[in-house]
C-alpha cells in the first residue's frame, strides 16, 4: 500500500499514512499476512490465493463467456508480535482497481474463525461478527481506498492470545447477486491491516536507588546527606522506538504528611538502565523522613507505581574532633617524637551522638564523591567510614584509637574530621608533630649504574630504627616486593637497568614492633650517549692516574635503548676518529698507551647497523700522571 492514500471510509474521506515510521508511542505497524485470497461460487471447491497478475474479484461478476460468478475475499494476519502489548486500534484497507458502477458501493467486513490457507466457497470459515460496512456513494472512482475500523476485533484476539485473525470481505447479502455492486481489488494492495499498539513500560521495583543507596523499607531508615536529591529507578520498554525515550516519574512526600506528595519527572531515560530524577533545590528539609516511589512512561502508557522507599534527610554536620597522642607530642611542646615507633592517636567525638567515626590523613582530606558505576548505571556511594583512612567511634559521639604509619620526616601535619551516618563531615582539625628522619638509606653496591647492566642496592635502617624485619620495595611504580633483613637490619635488592630513561625506587622498612618507616627514594638516569669505562684511566676524584708508557683499556657500551650497536668511532685529543667494531653484545674494548703527561679528552660515538651515528657522544676526560700510579 502506498505511504499516503486517499481513503473513503465510514467516517468520510481522510488522508492516512500506512507507512511503518518511528514515532512516539503508540506505534503503527503492519502485521505480516498469512494468506490473502478469494473464493468463487462458480467453482465452489477451489481456492484462489492472490497472485500479482490477477485483480481480486469482490461481489458478482461475469467471465468472458458470460457466466456469472460471486466472490468473497479472505485475509489472515499474524498477530503474534503483539502478545502482551496494549492495542490502541486497528484498520483494514482495501484498494479498488476497477468498479462496475461508480454510483454504487456496498462492502462489509466480518471476522471469522481464523484460517491459515485460503478457503473455498464450500468450506468458508465460520463468521464470528460483522465489524463494519461501507454504504456510501463513490467520490473517487475507481482507485479509492476503503478503510474499516477493526480495532476491537484485534484487541479481542490479542487479549485471548489468538495468534491469527481472519477477515472476510464481501458485498452485503441483499446486493451480493447484483453485478453492478461488483468490483476488483488491486492484487498488490488488496487487503492490508494496520495495528496501533504499545508495550506498556515496566518499573523494576527491585532496583530503586536514593543517594547511591538501594531502596529500603526497614527502620531505622538510612540517613542520607548531600546526594539525597538524586532518585533513580530502572524501567524498561519493549518497543524499539521507546528504548531511549523512557521517562521516569518520582513521587515523594514527608512520611508524616502524605498530602504533601509531589511528582517530579526525569527525561530521556534508557530502557534497562537507572534513570535519574534530580529533585529541585529546597525540596528536602533537613531532619525530615521521606517516602518515595517511582513509575515510568513512554508518553502513552504508565507502569504501576513501585513499592515505597524511605530515608531521612540529614545535612547537619557533626562537631569537630579532639586529637591526642600517647607518644607523639604536638610540635608546640618542644618534645621530640620517638624514633622507630609508630604514632598512636586518639580521636574523640566529644559526646556528640551524631558522630559515627573519624577520617584522618597526613595529607589534606578531600571531598566525598559518588560514581555511576553500578550494574545498571546507578549512582554508587561508598560511605566514608568504609574507606581506608577512617575509623568508627566505639559509641555514638565516642572515641577511637589508631596507630598510623608515617609518610615522611620533619614537620608533619595530621588532618582529622568527624563523620556522621549520613556522610556529613565536620571542619578539619590539624595535629602538628615533628618526626625524626627514619627513612631507610639506599646505597649502590655495583658502581655507577649502567643501562643494560645489573644494579645492586643495599638498604640500611635509619639511625635509631631497630628490629627491622624486612623491606617493602617498589620499582618504577610496579608491584611491591619484599626482602627480608639480615641480622644487622640491612638487605639487598638487584635488578637489570632496562629503561633508557632511568629507574625510580621506593623502599620502606618494617620492624618487629610494628613500625613502618616512611618511604625512602632512590633514582638513577642515564646519559643518552655511549658508555666508557677504563681499568687504569679512571679517576672519580679527579686525581691523575696511569702514566707515560702505561697501557690502559677502554670499554665502550651502547647508548641507553640501543640494541643494534655495531661499531664505535673514537678519537683522543681531537685526532682523526678511528672506528672499532662492536661484539655481539654491542660492546667494544680498545687499548691505549699515553706518550705524554697531562689532560686527555676521549670522544666516543656509537654507530648503528644502518650507519646512523649517535647524536650524543661521550666526552671522557682524565689526567695522565707523571709516574705510574
Amino acid at each position: 500500500m502506498s505511504a499516503l492514500a486517499l481513503t473513503l471510509g465510514v467516517s468520510g474521506l481522510t488522508l492516512i499514512s500506512t507507512a511503518n515510521t518511528a514515532t512516539a508511542a503508540p506505534h503503527l505497524d503492519g502485521p505480516p499476512s498469512v494468506q490473502v485470497g478469494w473464493t468463487d461460487s462458480a467453482t465452489p471447491k477451489k481456492a484462489y490465493p492472490v497472485d500479482s497478475n490477477t485483480d481480486v474479484p469482490l461481489g458478482t461478476w461475469q467471465d468472458d463467456k458470460g457466466k456469472s460468478h460471486t466472490s468473497r475475499v479472505y485475509a489472515t494476519f499474524d498477530l503474534s508480535a503483539y502478545e502482551g502489548k496494549k492495542i490502541y486500534g486497528g484498520k483494514v484497507f482495501l484498494e479498488e482497481r476497477t468498479v462496475a458502477d461508480c454510483s454504487k458501493r456496498a462492502v462489509e467486513i466480518w471476522r471469522t474463525k481464523p484460517v491459515t490457507t485460503t478457503p473455498t466457497w464450500n468450506r468458508a470459515p465460520e463468521p464470528l461478527a460483522k465489524l463494519g460496512e461501507v454504504l456510501t456513494p463513490v467520490q473517487f472512482c475507481p482507485g479509492a481506498t476503503i478503510t474499516f475500523d477493526v480495532g476491537a476485533a484485534v484487541q479481542d484476539a490479542v487479549a485471548h492470545r489468538q495468534r491469527h485473525i481472519t477477515f472476510e470481505i464481501r458485498v452485503p447479502e441483499q446486493y451480493e447477486s447484483d453485478a453492478s455492486y461488483g468490483r476488483r481489488l488491486h492484487p498488490y494492495r488488496s487487503v492490508d491491516l494496520n495495528v496501533e499498539f504499545n508495550s506498556v513500560p515496566q518499573i523494576d521495583t527491585a532496583h530503586l536507588y536514593n543517594g547511591g543507596l538501594p531502596c529500603t523499607q526497614l527502620a531505622p531508615y538510612p540517613r542520607i546527606g548531600g546526594f539525597a536529591s538524586i532518585l533513580e529507578a530502572v524501567g524498561s520498554d519493549a518497543d524499539e522506538y521507546d528504548e531511549r525515550a523512557v521517562k521516569t516519574e518520582v513521587a515523594i512526600w514527608p512520611k508524616a504528611d502524605p498530602d504533601a506528595r509531589q511528582v517530579f519527572t526525569g527525561e530521556h531515560g534508557l530502557t534497562g538502565r537507572a534513570n535519574r530524577v534530580n529533585l529541585p533545590e529546597g525540596t528536602l528539609a533537613d531532619g525530615t523522613t521521606y517516602v518515595w516511589q517511582a513509575r515510568v512512561t513512554d508518553g502513552a502508557d504508565y507502569s504501576p507505581w513501585s513499592k515505597k522507599c524511605f530515608f531521612t534527610h540529614d545535612r547537619t554536620a557533626p562537631v569537630e574532633p579532639t586529637i591526642t597522642s600517647a607518644n607523639y607530642p604536638q610540635d608546640s611542646t618542644g618534645e621530640a617524637a620517638p624514633t622507630g615507633v609508630s604514632p598512636v592517636f586518639t580521636f574523640s567525638g566529644n559526646g556528640d551522638k551524631d558522630v559515627a567515626g573519624f577520617e584522618y590523613s597526613w595529607r589534606s582530606l578531600g571531598g566525598h564523591g559518588c560514581s555511576a558505576s553500578g550494574e545498571y548505571g546507578q549512582l554508587e556511594c561508598t560511605h566514608p567510614l568504609d574507606k581506608p583512612g577512617s575509623v568508627r567511634a566505639n559509641t555514638p559521639g565516642g572515641s577511637a584509637t589508631v596507630t598510623i604509619d608515617l609518610i615522611g620526616s620533619g614537620p608533619q601535619r595530621l588532618s582529622v574530621r568527624t563523620i556522621d551516618l549520613a556522610g556529613n563531615v565536620s571542619e578539619t582539625v590539624e595535629y602538628r608533630t615533628l618526626v625524626p628522619r627514619v627513612e631507610p638509606e639506599v646505597r649502590v653496591e655495583s658502581g655507577t649504574p649502567e643501562w643494560g647492566q645489573e644494579v645492586l642496592l643495599k638498604f640500611v635502617p635509619a639511625p635509631g630504627v631497630t628490629g627491622v624485619r624486612d623491606y617493602e620495595i617498589t620499582l618504577d611504580g610496579g608491584t611491591p616486593e619484599t626482602r627480608d633483613a639480615q641480622e644487622d637490619g640491612t638487605a639487598f635488592f638487584s635488578f637489570f637497568a632496562t629503561n633508557p630513561n632511568g629507574h625510580h625506587l621506593k623502599v620502606r622498612s618494617r620492624s618487629d614492633n610494628g613500625f613502618v618507616s616512611p618511604e625512602g627514594n632512590w633514582s638513577t638516569s642515564f646519559y643518552p650517549g655511549p658508555g666508557v669505562k677504563s681499568d687504569v684511566y679512571s679517576s672519580p676524584d679527579g686525581s691523575a692516574v696511569g702514566g707515560v708508557g702505561i697501557e690502559g683499556t677502554f670499554t665502550f657500551s651502547p647508548p641507553p635503548g640501543w640494541t643494534d650497536t655495531t661499531a664505535y668511532q673514537f678519537s683522543f685529543n681531537g685526532a682523526e676518529p678511528t672506528e672499532v667494531p662492536a661484539d655481539a653484545n654491542g660492546r667494544a674494548t680498545i687499548t691505549w698507551t699515553p706518550t705524554a703527561i697531562g689532560y686527555v679528552d676521549l670522544t666516543v660515538y656509537a654507530v648503528r647497523a644502518d650507519g646512523t651515528v649517535s647524536d650524543y657522544p661521550n666526552w671522557y676526560s682524565f689526567e695522565v700522571a707523571t709516574s705510574a700510579s
